[in-house]
């Protein structure tokens, strides 16, 4: 049961970085058309006209991606330190305080391969929650108590010290300007599924 509940919390976190990072292309865009699941959760998808008329690449071309630019990168911020920071910059360093986490296990910031500027990208905050929750998952498989009890404390500790600082800001000013059901829905269900996250961890 505890594996089963590590693994949707991986899967979700991973699920949102990639949505977070990249604008959709084909085969993401097949994967949400064709997954039922995914209509329970994006709830205006289905209700959008323009889903189930529109070809998949002028569904790209002329709303999503676009929508994607505008949400993350023309007119709003995803980097955690210009919400937290006094000036209101971004920590593109290695000063970021994230990078103290990431160091401690490992983690790797591919800056180009992502197309991000600072550690702290709300994407690249999310799929470090995925990786520490595999690691939980490898220490419990290897029946190591003490390493598996650590990797949540970081958990928890990581979720208190920067997500939950400064994610709901994000997500909500991200869920209000997007212009699409698609980019809407993930504002709303990536912020109530961290908060939900966060009282698991507690």
């Amino acid at each position: 049961m505890i594996i089963e509940t590590l693994k949707n919390r991986s899967d979700f976190y991973n699920f949102f970085s990639r949505l977070f990072l990249y604008e959709l292309d084909v085969s993401t865009l097949n994967y949400l058309k064709q997954n039922s699941s995914i209509s329970e959760l994006f709830v205006n998808l289905q209700s959008w006209d323009l889903w189930q008329t529109v070809n998949n690449q002028d569904l790209l071309n002329s709303y999503l991606n676009p929508d994607f630019t505008n949400l993350s990168i023309l007119h709003l911020v995803p980097y955690e330190s210009f919400y937290t920071r006094d000036d209101g910059m971004i920590e593109s360093g290695g000063a970021n305080p994230v990078t103290n986490f990431y160091h401690e296990f490992g983690f790797k910031v591919e800056f180009d391969e992502a197309r991000v500027i600072a550690p702290d990208h709300i994407g690249i905050e999310l799929a470090f929650m995925s990786m520490l929750i595999d690691a939980e998952m490898s220490a419990i498989h290897e029946n190591d108590i003490k390493t598996s009890d650590k990797i949540r404390a970081t958990q928890q500790n990581f979720m208190e010290k920067h997500i939950v600082n400064w994610v709901s800001l994000y997500l909500i000013n991200f869920k209000f300007e997007a212009r699409t059901p698609l980019y809407h829905d993930l504002g709303e269900l990536a912020l109530a599924f961290i908060l939900e996250d966060h009282d698991f961890l507690n």
